[in-house]
């Protein structure tokens, strides 16, 4: 690992990549769901995290399990491009507490969180 000029501490920056997150956000009517984008990327800009993917989602009427862009979102986690899905809040996953745990406790197994960034 190279070394600094000025101190003997090692240079972490090119050998530590950036915390990633998929922002997932849901598109109920026509309209871009530019608000909830906009809370998502605040959050991640607070905490220094970088956006790897932005996913907006049509179908959500559809459970998750069954939601193929939320199951991009996952797949993501699973492949360890990101850490964390966001979401600007649990109904984005679903209205149903149930169907909400199950699909944290997917992204849990597969090595991430989700993260809800407005009450």
């Amino acid at each position: 690992m190279p070394l600094n000029s000025r101190s003997s501490k090692p240079e972490l920056s090119s050998s530590i990549q950036s915390f990633q997150a998929v922002i997932y956000l849901p598109r109920i009517g026509p309209t871009f769901p530019e608000l909830e984008m906009r809370s998502c990327e605040d959050y991640a800009l607070a905490f220094g995290w970088g956006i790897s993917l932005t996913v907006v989602d049509d179908d959500m009427e559809t459970p998750p399990d069954r939601r193929a862009k939320l199951q991009v979102a996952l797949r993501r986690i699973k492949d360890k491009q990101a850490s964390a899905i966001l979401v600007p809040s649990k109904a984005t996953i679903s209205p149903i507490d149930g169907e909400y745990h199950e699909f944290a406790r997917q992204v849990e197994k597969a090595g991430g969180f989700v993260q809800v960034t407005r009450q």
